[in-house]
């Protein structure tokens, strides 16, 4: 169970807005990457083909995998490895320093168990990152991977 001071109503949509927001603040920061795929289109749009089938074999799972696309991947990407790993220097360390708060502030929103559930993932999704400079890319393969647990946990 998370710290009880980050339960209350609307917080999700609070993280959501802080995450979007304040790297726009930042005026020493500039986003470098593109907001549409370069290089690795053909990944990209292999992650969205490979949702549409899933969402087709699954469809209860449409309005989950637009909520995990708008108010996880999207924002958390934005923030963690377009703004603050690469604020840190995109590096090696700036991937393992922004993982870290990746999962202190899911342990502290969504618990401790899956706080070390994402550790790896965002470690993964930072990793993407640094070799690709590719933001749609990472963010897609975020809403993936989060669909693919939600699909995966529910049928156990």
């Amino acid at each position: 169970m998370g710290a009880a001071f980050f339960f209350y109503p609307g917080r999700d949509y609070v993280l959501v807005g802080l995450m979007l927001f304040l790297p726009l603040l930042d005026r020493g920061w500039h986003p470098t990457t593109p907001l549409v795929p370069r290089r690795f289109l053909h990944i990209s749009l292999g992650l969205v083909v490979a949702a549409i089938a899933l969402l087709m074999w699954r469809p209860s799972f449409h309005s989950y995998a637009i909520t995990t696309l708008l108010l996880a991947a999207i924002p958390e990407e934005w923030f963690f490895r377009g703004y603050f790993m690469t604020r840190l220097g995109g590096d090696t360390r700036a991937n393992l320093i922004s993982s870290v708060f990746f999962s202190l502030m899911h342990g502290l929103t969504r618990g401790w168990l899956i706080a070390s559930q994402v550790f790896l993932p965002s470690l993964l999704f930072g990793w993407v990152f640094q070799r690709s400079r590719d933001l749609p890319l990472v963010i897609l393969l975020h809403a993936f991977s989060n669909l693919m647990y939600a699909v995966v946990v529910s049928s156990l």
